[in-house]
């Protein structure tokens, strides 16, 4: 995506975003708060509505104490006499007190006198039977004031109940007078007038009665309502009424239309705002961008890196520009330095001694020097386009193994483009391309001198050591003829210094035949190539070989295979031959390996006498000791030809110590070669 359509996404989306965390605010603060007043209004009418018919109760209550506690009321419940009734219990006075009904009872609970308004409110009848049992349902003592919501009919009641006394409220009681008004229709429709709110009420059913009316209580929203309940007991303290508040979401409402208002706003405000920062973003940014884009794009079509872009402007754009400018410079001196360091190479490839190619993906030659070319006898033109398994034909040999993703050394027997013999050794590594792909350059050296070189070495070494052993064969055969006759002469005679003089040629002959047999050992020392030899094995084969008896070998460290010439089991025989000739009581020899740095230690120990201070480096020259002076000198000289050092670093009197370093390379470790091998 470009940068101008996603400056207008990235704003896009970043203005929306925000106006979404605006909207989602509003709606779980204000609205929600919206609606939380509702409730609380609707609650508080709620409480109002009954406020109201308690405040009905309460105005019964006072008719009835008035009706109650008066002289005229004392007197009729005692004389019951009938102007009482026509004088005082007319229709007006039931329009005027604002009852529907009033009923006398004396102690007993007999009616003397029930009135009641007719259903048109024209007239007044008798109170029925049963409201008048319910009425005496209320409480079995007479003396007491009672009121409060009763049930008759299926209808709800408010009522108030005196004791009739005297105007002074003096006794005793006479009986009890009751006022009553229907808890209907109209009672609610008066008081939703004065509430301005929906007020409704019922009886719970013996179902809501049995259950405790769990889901009654509260304030409930449905749509555009809001409703609230509360549930009244009667007389007796239990629930009897569900008096109901019904109020339309108008604050709800307005907050919905806030809301959209704040939503189109926002939204307007958001296009606009939009309009305005893209504008000048693309006049400020963009535009200036695209020009400075064109000038690169015409600098890289024309290939010319000596073109530059204008750097007039004061602002980032401008330091842009100067910072390109200053990295075409660079670029500019480096592909300079680049086109003289492959001229300088070219050259120096071309008159290098070495043969050197690059070989493709494809495994065919895509450059040789001339030197390559001579190599083979062949010209340059001929080896470019050649595969390397063709020029490199005699040994078969896998190209994934000459080719490989690491740098491999191989010696190869091939023949030139005559036919001739050729022995070259090639080095090849990974080399990237220009492509992208991985190619290999191959570094090619002729070293057929040196194969034939070393053939008349060995060669000559064969003669030598042919020669050698004829030699040494002639003079052993020669000392066999000398021992031989001074073994006559000491039996012929028995003279003091003849005897002397013959055991002192015999003790030469010995020397000389010692000799004779290191230098038979000697010889074989590089004749070989070295090989990977086990430490532990070399060690027990040299120990087999002493055949010592009381003498405890003990081999402790890690096993591993050290490379070094092939007369290695020999060293280590000379080093325990070494111990127990010159140790004197020697009883023990403990062998350690441990790394060190990056070298492996081997440290050979014994027990015996050890070794003076100032002999330490004299015991491995030629010639020094009380035997033969070729021991420790033979060691040093074959561990050398692989660069194994030794030296003696023990302490006189408590025993020999010899320290063999084996240099990073020359060793390996035996567990690591299994897994290999396996």
């Amino acid at each position: 995506m470009r940068l101008y359509p996603k400056m207008i996404l990235i704003i896009a989306c970043t203005f929306f975003a925000v106006m979404f965390v605006l909207l989602f605010s509003f709606e779980l603060t204000i609205m929600d708060s919206f609606s939380s007043l509702e409730e609380k209004y609707v609650e508080r009418d709620l409480i109002r509505a009954e406020h109201a018919i308690d405040e009905e109760i309460k105005r019964l209550q006072q008719i009835a104490t008035d009706w109650g506690e008066w002289d005229t009321t004392y007197d009729f419940a005692q004389s019951r006499d009938p102007k009482y009734i026509s004088s005082n219990l007319a229709l007006s006075t039931f329009e005027a007190l604002q009852i529907t009904s009033l009923i006398i009872q004396d102690l007993n609970g007999s009616v003397i006198v029930g009135r009641g308004v007719g259903e048109r409110k024209d007239h007044l009848t008798g109170v029925p039977t049963e409201l008048v049992k319910a009425v005496m349902q209320i409480s079995s003592t007479p003396q007491e004031k009672h009121s409060g919501i009763l049930e008759w009919n299926n209808s709800a009641w408010v009522f108030a109940q005196n004791p009739i006394l005297t105007t002074h409220q003096g006794g005793p009681s006479r009986g009890t007078i009751t006022v009553l008004n229907p808890l209907d229709q109209d009672k609610l429709s008066d008081i939703s007038d004065q509430l301005l709110q929906n007020v409704t009420a019922r009886i719970l059913t013996p179902e809501e009665r049995s259950q405790g009316y769990p889901d009654l209580s509260g304030s409930q929203i449905t749509g555009d309502t809001i409703l609230s309940n509360r549930i009244l007991s009667d007389v007796h303290g239990s629930p009897f009424l569900l008096l109901q508040v019904q109020s339309v979401r108008d604050l709800y409402e307005s907050g919905l239309l806030t809301r959209d208002y704040l939503f189109f706003s926002l939204l307007l405000l958001v296009v606009c705002f939009m309009g305005v920062a893209i504008t000048l973003i693309n006049l400020i940014v963009i535009a200036p961008l695209s020009e400075l884009n064109a000038e690169l794009a015409q600098i890289g079509k024309t290939g010319l890196l000596s073109g530059r872009l204008k750097t007039g402007r004061d602002d980032e754009i401008g330091d842009l520009s100067r910072s390109i400018n200053q990295m075409l410079d660079q670029i500019e001196q480096a592909v300079e330095q680049r086109h003289a360091t492959e001229q300088r190479l070219s050259r120096l490839i071309a008159l290098a001694e070495e043969g050197i190619c690059l070989v493709g993906p494809d495994f065919r030659i895509w450059f040789a020097n001339p030197k390559l070319a001579s190599i083979f006898g062949r010209t340059p033109g001929e080896l470019n386009g050649m595969e390397i398994t063709d020029l490199l034909e005699g040994e078969p040999i896998p190209v994934n193994e000459l080719l490989s993703n690491q740098s491999v050394h191989i010696e190869l027997h091939t023949r030139k483009k005559d036919g001739s013999e050729l022995y070259v050794r090639v080095v090849s590594a990974p080399y990237p391309l220009d492509t992208g792909q991985e190619g290999h350059l191959c570094v090619i050296s002729d070293i057929t001198t040196f194969k034939d070189n070393e053939k008349a070495l060995l060669l000559s070494n064969k003669k030598l050591s042919l020669l050698g052993s004829m030699t040494r064969h002639d003079i052993v055969n020669q000392l066999t003829t000398i021992r031989g006759m001074l073994g006559l002469v000491h039996r012929k005679t028995t003279d003091e210094v003849i005897l002397n003089l013959v055991e002192a040629a015999e003790e030469a002959a010995d020397r000389v035949n010692k000799h004779i047999e290191f230098s038979k050992e000697y010889q074989k020392a590089g004749m070989q190539a070295p090989i990977w030899q086990n430490l532990r094995t070399c060690w027990s084969l040299a120990y087999a070989m002493t055949k010592k008896k009381g003498l405890t070998f003990t081999y402790e460290g890690g096993d591993y295979e050290i490379f070094a010439d092939q007369l290695l089991q020999k060293v280590f025989y000379n080093l325990i031959d070494n111990s127990l000739k010159h140790g004197k009581n020697v009883f023990y020899i403990t062998i350690h390996t441990r790394l060190q740095d990056k070298d492996l230690i081997i440290s050979y120990e014994d027990d015996g006498e050890g070794i003076p201070e100032n002999m330490k480096e004299r015991v491995f020259e030629r010639g020094v000791g009380s035997g033969t002076g070729w021991g420790l000198f033979f060691v040093r000289e074959v561990l050398s030809l692989t660069g194994i050092t030794i030296t003696e670093q023990g302490t006189f009197g408590i025993g020999a110590r010899f320290l063999i370093t084996v240099p990073e390379g020359g060793y390996r470790p035996v567990e690591v070669l299994q897994v290999e091998e396996d």
